[in-house]
């Protein structure tokens, strides 16, 4: 059976009387498990020390794994990595993920101390990272909390531990780090420090930076689309008015009817691609995206007020549009990487499509 569940990763460690959790890692035809140092004590341990065990399901016997070798052990930064023999359900490999996005929903699954015969998953995200200390710290998200029959959260979160804390981008997982420790002794806040997989990267052939959302399903792919004359032609039979008010204004801006022509044409399709992108960003990156709309709204009297105008020459209403695109090109920084570029560009053409931003010529 093949999974790829953060359930399914899943392992129980036991070792000089410490219980902790831990993530099976799948590399060509090779198994190691990443955790918490902390889970083997304050030393290296011995091998033969160290128990590993993995339920199939959560009420399943647990299977013995063979520990062949310690990787690493940094009781500092509190991270081990363990090459194991592992033998049982077909498991698929997943990507190793960093500079993940903050507010992004992320997924662990462990043995709690109350109940350390059962996996439990839980549902959480990301508050913070530190990329200098390779650390992140996730909370838990609303409804969920370690507190329960009145014992102390810390407690009840004990042997979670080293459990593997997964971001998935249109159900691939992406491992980015494992579980440290709950902060506070009574886990106030369901607030648990981690250390990412920065620290085992060079082991792993797929190590993928997450900051830019290039991991959403086809972000890339949409914006190199090249999208048919079939479809560009149902759009401008469905949206009528839009494509009317920016073919109108393309003439203003740029005079002669094949630049007009090809510059709408372009424009169609980016904002085609680009629309996808934001639906993407909307679903992966809620905070960013309702920045980026609050960000809009601001604009809209400003830019109605202030650049839509009768312009004498084309080259006042490029100006124009120049100057209002690179505003908001500033305004849109806090969007990962080079993205802004592409947001404040298909802001544009929709503001020219609906009459937001308006050009005439001065005849």
């Amino acid at each position: 059976m093949t999974n790829n569940k953060a359930e399914n990763y899943c392992v129980r460690i036991k070792c000089n009387g410490e219980k902790g959790s831990g993530v099976l890692v799948v590399e060509k035809t090779s198994f190691y498990v990443f955790t918490a140092a902390h889970c083997f004590g304050k030393e290296r341990p011995n091998v033969d020390d160290i128990i590993i065990e993995k339920q199939s399901d959560y009420k399943s016997e647990f299977q013995n794994i063979s520990v062949i070798a310690i990787i690493e052990y940094d009781y500092e930064k509190d991270f081990a990595l363990l090459e194991v023999d592992f033998k049982g359900e077909e498991l698929l490999s997943y990507k190793l993920g960093h500079s993940f996005l903050t507010d992004t929903k992320a997924d662990f699954c462990g043995y709690q101390g109350i109940n350390n015969d059962e996996y439990r998953p839980f549902s959480s995200k990301i508050v913070t990272t530190s990329d200098s200390s390779h650390c992140f710290k996730i909370t838990l998200i609303e409804g969920e909390t370690f507190q329960q029959g009145g014992e102390d959260g810390q407690y009840i979160a004990g042997g979670l531990s080293g459990s593997g804390v997964f971001i998935y981008r249109h159900k691939t997982p992406f491992l980015i780090g494992v579980l440290n420790s709950v902060i506070s002794d009574k886990a106030w806040n369901s607030d648990i420090n981690c250390c990412s997989v920065h620290h085992i990267k060079e082991y792993f052939s797929d190590y993928i930076d997450l900051s830019d959302l290039t991991e959403l399903r086809s972000w890339t792919e949409n914006l190199d689309k090249s999208y048919t004359d079939i479809e560009i032609e149902a759009f401008k039979k469905t949206e009528t008015d839009f494509f009317e008010n920016l073919y109108r204004k393309n003439q203003v801006l740029y005079p002669g009817i094949e630049k007009a022509n090809r510059v709408t044409t372009k424009q169609i399709k980016k904002y085609l691609s680009m629309s996808k992108n934001i639906r993407y960003l909307d679903n992966e990156a809620p905070r960013l995206y309702v920045r980026f709309k609050e960000i809009v709204k601001r604009y809209v009297d400003q830019v109605e007020d202030d650049y839509t105008r009768v312009v004498s020459s084309n080259n006042k209403a490029i100006d124009t549009k120049g100057e209002l695109q690179q505003r908001l090109k500033e305004d849109l920084e806090f969007l990962p990487n080079a993205m802004n570029f592409d947001f404040s560009d298909f802001q544009i053409i929709e503001w020219l499509g609906v009459c937001t931003l308006n050009f005439t010529k001065n005849d």
